[in-house]
């Protein structure tokens, strides 16, 4: 089995690169050709948008924290510990309940632009209960 080149690792650059997003930031923590692996940091109550990927799939590990995962409009609670796996192409989204930390393994197509983005929407029903739906 061919080995691939690492392309940038934190060992190799010791000031990582972070970016800062509206819900928070991630670091770069590895790249090779076909994956990339952050450290995802998201604020109390925020959350990312609502998307899907068409190239690639992802992993996330909850490094700590709790929040809420969403994906193709179903609800799970997470918390340090838990481990997420995103197959090509499904809605997904975290919502912080806390600080919430996440190291996620971008697996494919780690392009950026390799995303397609939805409304998501919270419903309520009469007995109290509640849903989401892509509008």
């Amino acid at each position: 089995m061919e080995e691939k080149k690492i392309i940038k690792s934190v060992s190799e650059n010791p000031q990582p690169l972070t970016i800062k997003k509206d819900w928070g930031s991630y670091t770069v923590l590895h790249e090779e050709k076909d994956n990339l692996t952050i450290l995802v940091t998201l604020t109390e109550g925020s959350r990312m948008k609502y998307h899907s990927h068409d190239g690639r799939r992802e992993l996330w590990i909850v490094a700590s924290g709790t929040g809420r995962v969403i994906m193709n409009e179903e609800e799970r609670f997470v918390r340090t510990g838990d481990v997420v796996q995103i197959p090509r192409q499904v809605r997904h989204t975290v919502i912080a309940g806390s600080e919430l930390k996440l190291i996620e393994v971008q697996i494919g197509d780690t392009d950026a632009k390799d995303k397609t983005v939805y409304n998501l929407q919270q419903d309520y029903y009469s007995d109290g209960s509640t849903g989401y739906s892509v509008s």
